[in-house]
């Protein structure tokens, strides 16, 4: 066993090997034959180099079963693999830089290397270790953001190989067995990554082999074996990262970088008038949240809810145990509340033919309409384009009056991922979450969505400008129009759901039917009904709305997340007796609950005396 390390020193380059703190020098060629002079030096006396001089660096993608089953990847049949550029290539303990052209994330991944020895083509997992040198750790830093910037074309090349985000080293590690050996990744003290290589489908000796009959392989060229589960970002303006492998070493290297400013437009935007009409769960939140963050906020509500909010504030409970009172104005018609720069439309979409008749007292001329509705909205279609533009949603829109009073030309769209619940009046409970995804209704990336953007992150909350923004509503509507109705027909919580053999097959049927009618609008889903049921149940105990609309004795989203996908299914001849059959159950008990006037909860029922 050796470790081969590469150095300088004063200005001349040098090979050796390595032994704690000590370089022992040697001449020649590491891996044709290097003879010892029997020089030693201080490691703090020279300056590393990377190990090797790779002609390539080969970079594995999905070889972990672990990862592969956490994102729901199939085993590949052959491995996967890109490249590198030679101008990445940067040695241990020199800081990692942030390109100038790009402000996206920038993530770590700890890898294996495996370090060539001799030419090699065309050869057989059997001969593969009289090929291999040894091994070296590696960090496969990523400009992640850009991977999928193109949706015609993954850009893993321009993403891997800006300069100094190919760094490995510091040694290579010879006689070891790769299969006992596991790979640690520490960032700023804290370990994320923690993974055997024993875990790889493609462990070294067959990925060598079957890389061989591609290209030939050169001594010194790298196969970075890729990465399993805990790469992230490298998000803080100081970070170091280790990555740690027994018996071959620890790279380690700091990447310091001036945060990009987390605002699209630069910096933050002046104060906004902001009306929400609806401050119940999701209109709540979003309502404290803008008031706490500076914006003037107007909510329209009613009832012992409004007069809470009038007399003590909106009181927002944050999963984190972390309580705010945002004191805002409160109102219960549309008159009373002014002129805004932007109005929030998050009440239920069975409300909005009520809402909007008034709306006009709240537009000025650039006046934003925000919608926060779960399941589609009624203006799906409008500046769509093709087959079906300008389409109505008749179980949305039954009269068209949303279509007549709000333009298309004021709306954008939005995706509401956050789960909460009104637990009192003038109480918001956060239980997960904080993503808002919102876009333009034609895909344009305007001014004015960047800087609705700006106000989401100004009030700490997430948000992204998506190109298409009805592909992510179909995403979070997926898993609406399953698991909402069946909750409500069982008082299940999603969880309960999701691990309910029964439950969960139905669920899966209803997002099959709803993927085959969105697939024939245009609509793709970027992850599998498995991965959409996983993420439910990894909420946990949650009651959804329709559950707790059901326990509070309050009309259901009926058609907005059932009703408007049926419609849609006769509109593209698409068949879903799944749909249908929850369709009709949801739709009579929201009938029942209304002719008695009351909800339904499940409650334990106390011993007999």
């Amino acid at each position: 066993m050796a470790k081969w390390i590469r150095f300088e020193q004063n200005g001349k380059p040098g090979i050796g090997t390595l032994e704690g703190d000590t370089v022992a020098v040697h001449t020649g060629d590491m891996f044709a034959g290097a003879t010892p002079t029997g020089q030693t030096l201080k490691l703090t006396d020279v300056r590393v180099l990377t190990p090797c001089d790779p002609s390539k660096m080969i970079c594995l993608w999905n070889n972990f079963h672990q990862l592969a089953a956490k994102n729901d990847f199939k085993e590949p049949k052959e491995p996967l693999w890109f490249l590198k550029a030679p101008n990445s290539y940067w040695p241990a303990n020199k800081p990692i830089q942030r390109p100038a052209t790009y402000t996206g994330k920038i993530i770590y991944e700890g890898e294996l290397g495996v370090v060539i020895g001799k030419t090699c083509f065309n050869i057989s997992e059997a001969e593969a270790g009289d090929y291999i040198f040894g091994y070296t750790c590696v960090n496969d830093v990523t400009a992640v953001d850009l991977l999928r910037k193109d949706k015609s074309f993954e850009q893993w090349a321009r993403s891997k190989s800006f300069d100094t985000f190919g760094v490995f080293g510091p040694v290579i590690a010879t006689g070891l067995d790769p299969m006992k050996l596991s790979v640690r990744t520490i960032l700023n003290g804290k370990e994320r990554q923690n993974y055997p290589v024993a875990d790889m489908f493609f462990p070294p000796h067959r990925l060598v082999a079957a890389i061989s009959k591609d290209v030939t392989l050169m001594p010194g060229d790298i196969i970075a074996c890729g990465t399993s589960l805990g790469a992230g970002t490298m998000g803080d303006a100081h970070n170091v990262v280790d990555i740690a492998i027994d018996g071959v070493g620890s790279l380690s290297n700091v990447f310091d970088q001036v945060l990009p400013s987390p605002y699209l437009l630069g910096a933050p935007p002046r104060q906004k008038k902001i009306c929400v009409v609806g401050a119940g769960a999701i209109g709540g939140l979003l309502a404290a949240k803008f008031a706490l963050a500076g914006e003037d906020v107007t909510v329209i509500d009613q009832g012992a809810h409004l007069a809470a909010i009038q007399k003590n504030g909106l009181k927002l409970e944050w999963h984190d145990g972390k309580v705010h009172t945002a004191k805002m104005k409160a109102v219960n018609k549309a008159t009373e509340a002014g002129k805004q720069d932007i109005v929030v439309l998050a009440v239920k979409a069975h409300f909005l033919d009520q809402v909007v008749r008034d709306i006009d007292s709240l537009l000025g001329p650039d006046t934003i309409v925000l919608t926060v509705q779960n399941g589609l909205p009624w203006w799906y279609f409008q500046k769509l384009g093709g087959q079906y533009d300008n389409q109505r949603l008749q179980s949305l829109d039954p009269t068209g009056v949303l279509t007549r009073y709000i333009d298309p030309s004021r709306i954008i769209g939005c995706v509401v991922y956050p789960a909460a619940a009104a637990t009192a009046p003038g109480v918001i409970h956060h239980v997960e979450g904080d993503r808002f995804p919102i876009g333009e209704l034609d895909g344009k990336e305007t001014e004015r969505v960047k800087e609705l953007h700006d106000v989401f992150v100004k009030a700490g909350l997430r948000s992204m400008v998506l190109p298409d923004i009805r592909s992510e509503i179909w995403l979070k509507a997926w898993g609406n129009l399953s698991f909402n109705p069946i909750s409500a027909l069982t008082h299940a919580t999603l969880v309960d759901i999701c691990q309910f053999a029964e439950t969960r097959e139905l669920a899966a049927n209803m997002m099959k039917e709803a993927q085959d009618i969105a697939q024939k609008l245009g609509v793709t889903f970027r992850v599998s009904i498995d991965k959409r049921i996983a993420g439910a149940e990894a909420v946990g105990a949650h009651k959804t709305s329709m559950l707790q609309d059901v326990e509070a004795g309050r009309s259901l989203e009926t058609e907005a997340l059932i009703g408007s996908i049926l419609e849609m299914a006769k509109l593209t001849n698409t068949p879903a007796p799944a749909i249908q059959s929850v369709y009709a159950l949801v739709k009579l008990l929201n009938k029942v609950m209304l002719l008695e006037g009351g909800g339904v909860k499940v409650e334990k029922i106390g011993k007999a005396a």
